[in-house]
């Protein structure tokens, strides 16, 4: 009986310690008893998976075909231009380009011929002039041309003779200058004709001697 009795105050003292010794871990080490909790929320097994759905079948069925419809075809190849050499028509025989020196060069040549001409000119319409005024005065001849005539008489036809010279002078030097270029090339044609009429004219007149 006394046996019986002790044996039961030992385990109501033995019960109280373990609950207080569990709840004074907890309170002086939480962070364990935190983990202990996470593990245990963890070990849980996951939900079963829901079942296939035909009603969300039927739903992403189509919209997956329109997904796939809008994508854009695939990117075609371009056709490359063949490379080769490039089809030559003629090779010009002048170069397209002209120097600033070439152009002050071609200028000076064309001032040198112009003032040779009017040189040339001038000297054959005086060598008119001349013979003209000899055979006047030598022969009695007469002035055919109505608009030298007046001027016959006396020595006023050396500068009345020297008009249509200036005036060919003038005309060749505007058509050096012309945007056509034919005229341009033309520029001498004036001077050498005024030139060879008045040379005519001087020859003619010592002829009829």
């Amino acid at each position: 009986m006394f046996f019986a009795i002790a044996a039961l105050l030992m385990q109501t003292q033995i019960a109280p310690q373990a609950s207080f010794s569990a709840e004074k871990i907890a309170l002086i080490d939480p962070a364990n008893s935190a983990v202990s909790n996470t593990v245990s929320e963890n070990s849980v097994p996951p939900a079963p998976a829901v079942a296939d759905n035909p009603v969300a079948d039927t739903v992403a069925r189509p919209v997956a075909e329109l997904s796939l419809n809008a994508l854009p075809d695939a990117p075609v190849p371009a056709m490359e231009a063949p490379v080769g050499p490039a089809l030559i028509l003629g090779k010009p025989s002048k170069p397209m380009t002209i120097s600033v020196s070439e152009l002050a060069a071609e200028n000076r040549r064309k001032q040198i011929m112009w003032k040779g001409l009017v040189i040339a000119s001038s000297g054959a319409a005086t060598f008119d002039a001349w013979t003209t005024r000899h055979e006047i005065t030598t022969y009695g001849a007469q002035e055919l041309n109505p608009l030298l005539k007046p001027f016959a008489g006396n020595s006023s036809i050396y500068a009345a003779i020297q008009v249509g010279p200036v005036l060919m002078d003038f005309v060749g030097k505007k058509m050096m200058y012309s945007r056509y270029r034919l005229v341009r090339r033309m520029w001498w044609a004036p001077q050498t004709a005024s030139f060879i009429s008045s040379l005519f004219c001087g020859a003619h007149n010592l002829s009829s001697q």
